[in-house]
Order: structure tokens, then sequence, then C-alpha cells
């Protein structure tokens, strides 16, 4: 058998994957002019209705927080820490990572973490560690929010603060993340948002995920309420560019009629005073002894 013979003899192994390839690119051109569209869409809007909560907290909130010295310790972090490289050497921060996934570290830039801690948030106990404490899509997927408000305010030294991110249990997106079995949902992201699939595919339970409860929370702790700041806008439903549609109109109603309890999303900044009152030492001491 010759050369010839024996390539057209060999199974073609390629001819199979050619209508997948072919497909899966039909799909990203296709998600791309649907999110155009919406992306279109949403500059007719006000600006209220298009401000990205996650893209605002990591370079507006976060940035205007840090200082130099400063120790800062990451809840849920993970491959992803609030603060990269250059900003960390240039402003001589001590990063802290907690997360409960130790495989999450091993994702990170490699010397980011000054120390990794690997630990349920709801449990961890260690008074008095952090200047700044930042929590960022993490408390959607917690057991016990309030436990995890718990240990955050413990982890503040007085004087501190807290900044939080999270989706809002009151969403859309959030009640059908509640009701879609997991598998389906790893499908769905893998299919229309691959770039993001490995961070957003985490199981969610959204424990009292609310504006109105993490008011609560922080409050049972004796933190000081600074700033709690509603984002009407997230990109779930942009890939199907008429759902697209449908859901803006009953963001922009649901917004007149409930105000910040129709967020998609929300930012807590709250502080740990420097004297606490008498009923947050007694809270500190309680958790102390567990």
């Amino acid at each position: 058998m010759n050369a010839v013979q024996a390539k057209a003899a060999r199974p073609d192994t390629t001819s199979g994957r050619r209508p997948a390839h072919w497909m899966g690119r039909v799909l990203r051109q296709l998600v791309a002019s649907q999110v155009a569209l919406s992306q279109a869409f949403d500059r007719l809007l006000p600006r209220s209705f298009r401000i990205d909560g996650a893209k605002d907290f990591k370079h507006r909130v976060v940035p205007n927080r840090l200082r130099s010295g400063i120790v800062v310790y990451d809840i849920g972090g993970g491959a992803r820490p609030c603060v990269d490289v250059v900003t960390k050497r240039l402003l001589e921060i001590t990063l802290v990572g907690l997360d409960i996934d130790e495989e999450q570290f091993a994702k990170a830039p490699a010397g980011l973490y000054d120390r990794a801690i690997v630990a349920d948030i709801g449990t961890y106990r260690e008074p008095h560690a952090a200047d700044l404490v930042v929590c960022k899509s993490t408390l959607e997927h917690v057991r016990d929010t309030e436990a995890a408000f718990a240990t955050m305010a413990q982890l503040l030294k007085p004087g501190g603060t807290l900044l939080v991110f999270a989706p809002s249990r009151n969403a859309l997106y959030a009640r059908l993340n509640l009701l879609l079995p997991e598998r389906l949902k790893r499908r769905l992201l893998s299919a229309f948002m691959p770039d993001q699939a490995d961070h957003l595919g985490f199981p969610a339970r959204y424990d009292r995920c609310t504006p109105c409860d993490f008011r609560r929370f922080a409050s049972c702790q004796g933190l000081e309420i600074e700033e709690l700041r509603p984002y009407y806008i997230t990109s779930y439903f942009s890939v199907v560019f008429p759902l697209y549609l449908l859901w803006r109109a009953w963001i922009i109603a649901y917004r007149a009629l409930a105000r910040e309890y129709a967020a998609e999303t929300f930012v807590l900044i709250a502080r740990k005073p420097r004297t606490p009152a008498s009923g947050a030492s007694v809270q500190e001491l309680r958790l102390s002894k567990r």
C-alpha cells in the first residue's frame, strides 16, 4: 500500500468535527449580535439603569477604599482576588484570601495572597484582623448569610470597612437559578456565556440575599451603614434580544413600584465603629466563645 492509499484508508476524524465547529461559530456570532442589540437598546435608557454593579464595585468601590499598608481580607475571591499584583505592591497591601474551595487559590496569580485560608465563611472566627473586608459575588452561595455577616464583622478592626457586592434574591434570574437543575444551568452557561461559565456555575442559594436583609444583618453586628447602592442591570438575558426587551420593560415597571427591592444586584458599604456599642461588643464576645 503506497502513501496515497494509506492516507485514503485512514478514517477521517475531522469530518465529524467540522459541522460541530461550524455550528459553534454560528452560535457565537448569533449571541454576539443579540448582545450588541441589547447594549444598543440600553443606551436609550437613563444612566441609573445602565450602571453594571459588578464593574462599579471592581473599578470604583474597592479602589476608593484601598490605602497604603492596610490588611485586606478577600472573602470568596479565590481565583479572582479583589487586588491585582501591581496595586498590592504599590500600596504594600497585605492580602488574605478566605475561600471554601482550595482549588480556587491554585488558580490565582502566584504570590498574590500573603495568606490563604480554606474555610467556611459561616463558621470561621478571627477577631480584629482586617482593615478592609471585601466580599464580591459570594454570599449568594452560602447557606447562612447572617452567620457570614457575623464572621465579616468580627474580622474587622475597629474603624475597618466592609464592602459587599451581591445579586439580589428578588431578581428574575435569581428565581430562575433556584428553579433550574444544576446540569441544565451549566449547559446554558457553556453555550451562551463560555467566558464566564467557570465562575458563574457555582450552586447559588440566595439565602436572605436582599438589600433589606443585608441592612439588618450589618446593623445587628454593630456596623454603621455608609451606603447601599442598588443596580438595575445584568447580562443574563442579553443573549436573546426579544427576551431582553421584555425583561427591561419588567425592570422599569418593577423599580417604579418597589425601588431598591427591584434591584438586580447591590453594594453594601459599612464601617465598624472605633468605639463599638455595648450591644455589638456583647455579640462579638458570644461569637468568640463559639
